[in-house]
């Protein structure tokens, strides 16, 4: 409703706002007791969607390519700023200037939530700010797997706290470092296992087109489930699941069913933000805050400056191996992009008031981290980007021949290092991808046509998007045949002259309306193009219209999806005929200066400037511009077939058709003469 405030705040800032007038009109106008957004209700229902939805649109490539440096900013990264904000925290506590006693594992519980970047708040700013792919994965990949760190951490100082400091053991700590990497490795097989499991589901679902959508979300959703029960990463389960799913799932359901998908999961994820973040304002506005001004002001101050420290001490780090260097302006950003949000809140919600007197205290200062990072950070990132020169992500799809250099390369490398001996990212890519072709897309795939589809689609778009750039610089004749029809429509009623076979039995008794104009026209070589590639066009392309059925099963639509399946021959003729036309040379001036390319039909007969059907009667009715032909068409009885060729007649043949060919010659060589007299 009002554009000006949506391009100076951030969508996530509004809707807190909203929130929070929500919060007081709830609180000090009605008697209506409004639960806060529970941990249960956020963990469950709320972060599925959101994290199903940047997985399954995942550019995997980027990720992949990155993963090195994601998986570094994203586990050494949390544990860095983990350790030094709760060391930091509990040296000035020491100090006696909070006012109150703060254990030790009690602060590094509180440093285990506040550390972790939100992918729902980074989600919310980055994709409106529209940063490199580079960056964005980066932050965004990090974003997601730190939540393995940042949930290990928090349930392994949960439970340290239950056990009492004095308690703790030497094998309490090694089973805390080893439970993160069973959580992260466990919570990611769980997700691999079921994207499989969808892909194979969805290969037998032809008949049953309209829950095809409801196995993606359900699958996806019983992922998460999984490795929720068995302890293990949910995020991580739900975020591969879904990035396995996007290579099976999509050549297997319909091109509506996919569009469905699309449009269902970004609704869900939109919806399941909002409420998230107005959830978040109506909580701030409650009687149980406790405000300690000092603690509020140092966690902030500690969150920023840390987090600048490790993102510029593990860029240097990364900055090693990479062959895209992440520029000073690259690590500004994403150490500002470091935004708290919904996760931190849900966790300090699970923090027990029994356990942690301190629970009050520490909900006030992550609202108010939150507060900080969502709308000081969240609302100057956007300037910032313009003012440093970000270099910003393209809309632009990467075209045919990108695609085919691209993967030219990754051969290319994958060679050199087999044949330098050396297991790199290209090396384990190609490996991958054969085994991929020859034995999981097989088996998952229905109708598997080729191992690479993405070329034959991109094929398939620039045809077409030819076929419509020709239709949109010529649209005189491509299916709108009213009225009067032109000579080329007359000719395809009357003969095929495309390679077909002429049809004359709906030809009898019919009446025709011939332009004038084009009466005395002769057809050159390059109109006789433009006929064809309008005749192809008018043919393929027309919209499709067939009579309603009935549905008897409500599982079931007869959607006869033609839009998957590649007509090549349509295609291939439609480019070779337009480049036939680009370059074709323009065709030998006579004496008057007009084009003299005459083409001969079958079935006309020329007579001086009239045009006469072969073997017809015809009725010509004059009028002012149009002459109305009447014709009573009876085809000519079907001639026997005639004996083969012996080799005296196949030289009589060629002898007369070089006399015909030097006759012409000499024609055209009295016409030049004449007109250069």
């Amino acid at each position: 409703m009002t554009p000006k405030l949506s391009r100076m705040f951030p969508e996530s800032c509004l809707l807190i706002v909203v929130g929070v007038i929500i919060g007081v009109l709830l609180r000090y106008a009605t008697n209506l007791h409004v639960s806060p957004l529970t941990p249960n209700t956020f963990f469950f229902y709320m972060l599925p969607p959101i994290i199903l939805d940047a997985g399954y649109f995942m550019p995997n490539r980027m990720f992949f390519d990155n993963i090195g440096t994601i998986l570094l900013m994203a586990v050494v990264g949390t544990i860095f700023n983990i350790s030094t904000i709760g060391a930091s925290l509990w040296a000035c506590g020491q100090t006696g200037i909070f006012g109150v006693d703060l254990p030790f594992l009690h602060i590094f519980l509180f440093s285990s939530l506040i550390a972790a970047v939100d992918p729902v708040a980074v989600l919310a700013v980055f994709e409106e700010i529209h940063v490199n792919e580079v960056l964005y994965i980066v932050v965004f990949g990090e974003s997601l797997l730190n939540d393995a760190v940042t949930v290990v951490m928090y349930h392994m100082f949960e439970v340290y706290n239950e056990i009492g400091a004095s308690e703790i053991i030497a094998v309490d700590i090694v089973s805390g470092i080893a439970s993160f990497f069973v959580v992260a490795l466990g919570g990611t097989i769980i997700g691999v296992i079921w994207g499989f499991l969808t892909g194979l589901v969805t290969r037998f679902t032809d008949h049953v087109r309209v829950i095809e959508p409801i196995f993606i979300f359900v699958m996806a959703y019983l992922a998460y489930l999984n490795a929720e029960i068995f302890h293990m990463s949910g995020i991580l389960a739900i975020t591969f699941c879904g990035i396995t799913m996007k290579n099976y799932v999509e050549q297997n359901v319909s091109h509506k069913s996919h569009t469905t998908i699309k449009y269902a999961l970004k609704m869900l994820s939109s919806s399941a933000e909002t409420i998230i973040f107005m959830f978040l304002g109506v909580a701030t506005v409650n009687n149980k805050h406790v405000w300690n001004t000092w603690f509020v002001l140092l966690t902030i101050i500690f969150c920023s400056v840390y987090r600048i420290f490790g993102v510029l001490i593990l860029s240097a780090l990364a900055n090693r191996f990479r062959i895209h260097k992440l520029t000073k302006v690259d690590q500004f950003v994403m150490s500002y992009g470091g935004l708290r949000g919904a996760v931190a809140f849900a966790l300090v919600l699970l923090v027990d008031v029994n356990h942690i007197p301190l629970q009050p205290m520490f909900l006030t200062t992550t609202i108010a981290v939150v507060y900080f990072t969502v709308f000081l950070q969240g609302i100057t990132i956007k300037p910032l980007v313009k003012i440093l020169n970000v270099k910003r992500s393209s809309k632009r799809k990467p075209t045919m021949n990108e695609r085919i250099h691209e993967r030219f390369m990754d051969h290319m490398m994958a060679g050199i290092e087999d044949i330098v001996g050396k297991t790199g990212n290209y090396n384990i890519r190609d490996k991958f991808k054969r085994f991929d072709n020859r034995f999981i897309r097989p088996l998952l795939i229905k109708n598997l046509q080729g191992p690479e589809p993405k070329i034959l689609e991109t094929y398939s778009k620039l045809t077409m998007r030819d076929a419509m750039d020709y239709m949109r610089r010529n649209p005189s004749t491509i299916g709108q045949m009213s009225g009067t029809e032109s000579m080329s429509a007359l000719f395809r009623n009357y003969t095929s002259y495309f390679g077909g076979s002429p049809s004359f039995t709906n030809l009898e008794n019919s009446t025709r309306n011939l332009d004038m104009q084009e009466l005395d026209y002769n057809p050159s070589k390059k109109d006789l193009t433009d006929a064809k590639i309008h005749h192809l066009l008018s043919e393929e392309l027309k919209p499709y219209r067939r009579a309603r059925r009935l549905s008897y099963s409500r599982h079931a639509v007869d959607d006869r999806d033609l839009s998957t399946q590649v007509n090549y021959k349509m295609q291939m003729n439609i480019r070779r005929m337009i480049s036939e036309k680009k370059h074709h040379k323009r065709s030998k001036r006579v004496k008057d200066g007009k084009q003299q390319n005459h083409v001969s039909f079958p079935e006309f007969v020329q007579n001086g400037s009239a045009k006469q059907f072969a073997n017809g009667t015809n009725d010509i009715v004059m009028t002012n511009d149009t002459i109305t032909i009447t014709t009573d068409y009876h085809p000519p009885p079907p001639q026997p077939l005639e004996p083969p060729l012996t080799d005296q007649d196949n030289r009589k043949k060629s002898k007369r058709k070089h006399s015909h060919s030097l006759n012409k010659y000499r024609r055209l060589e009295i016409g030049k003469n004449a007109a250069h007299s």
